[in-house]
């Protein structure tokens, strides 16, 4: 299993207009993140409309990204759930079918308690064999793993990533100064990238790395180079979209509309997921053509 840092695209997962999984959109998107230097991907996150899908389609995605990246990067695939045996099903299934790593939200909607998301992580790192992304998100799953918490899963071999998504610089600051490197930090807001390789991150869970795959690529090894000034310039380009994403209320469907925008294929999204207004893209059209990206 290869070892994750860099910049990863958190794939979107396309759709026919009838709402069917589009493999063959899928199989030219990763050809489309590859070409243009992406360190690694992750399936099966938010941005993959992930809740949207039923187990079937779940399981089939995975397979496909494995075989369709053939060793080429590494692959994440998320298996969340908010059931701990399910989510060892899903992890058990991504080891199986080749990944290198899964990727796991904290359980959502039930609001777990800080001991039972301890014990919804050690009990998966014990049943499966296979290097574990803790995704911390308190915006999507409502709960925060505070950094005790995260301090006690450290000792666990195969919990080996973070994605840190508070929002909090110094929540990834400290993890990184007292988890004694025990286990790798993993920018999980696209608008605080830099300033979270500044503080120790080894990569970057990217939605703008969707439709600038390049850049993203570009500013991690920028900022590991300590180029400061490539990283500042890069990081200028591609910080209005990373603000639009946050802010816009429809990330999924922004991602998607960029995708296509660049040749790539974003495709529709799963109702209730609504499309961008004509006018709110003729606003995207600008900043993609001023960024000189279409």
């Amino acid at each position: 299993m290869k070892q994750l840092e860099g910049s990863f695209a958190v794939m979107a997962t396309p759709f026919t207009e009838d709402e069917k999984v589009d493999y063959q959109g899928l199989e030219k998107n990763i050809e489309f993140y590859l070409q243009n230097g992406i360190h690694g991907l992750i399936a099966l996150g938010s941005t993959g409309e992930v809740i949207s899908l039923t187990e079937e389609e779940r399981l089939k995605i995975a397979e496909f990204v494995v075989e369709k990246t053939a060793g080429r990067v590494p692959v994440c695939i998320g298996t969340t759930d908010e059931s701990t045996t399910k989510a060892i099903e899903y992890s058990q299934h991504a080891r199986n079918a080749g990944a290198d790593a899964v990727m796991i939200l904290m359980p959502y909607y039930m609001k777990p308690l800080q001991e039972e998301m301890i014990y919804h992580f050690e009990t998966i790192a014990e049943k499966v064999d296979i290097p574990i992304m803790v995704y911390n998100n308190p915006g999507t799953s409502g709960v925060d793993l505070t950094l005790e918490s995260v301090l006690k899963l450290v000792d666990r071999e195969n919990i080996q990533y973070i994605k840190e998504s508070t929002g909090e610089v110094r929540r990834l600051r400290d993890i990184n100064r007292l988890a004694e490197g025990k286990i790798t930090t993993f920018c999980g807001c696209d608008d605080l990238a830099l300033e979270s390789f500044f503080m120790g991150a080894r990569g970057w869970v990217s939605v703008v790395a969707n439709f600038m795959p390049e850049e993203a690529a570009g500013l991690y090894e920028a900022a590991v180079k300590k180029d400061y000034e490539r990283a500042r310039e890069l990081y200028e380009k591609l910080l209005p979209f990373c603000i639009e994403l946050e802010t816009c209320g429809k990330l999924v469907q922004l991602t998607k509309y960029c995708l296509d925008q660049r040749g790539a294929c974003g495709g529709y999204c799963r109702k209730p997921r609504l499309p961008l207004s004509e006018e709110y893209q003729q606003k995207i059209d600008r900043m993609l053509k001023g960024a000189g990206l279409i």
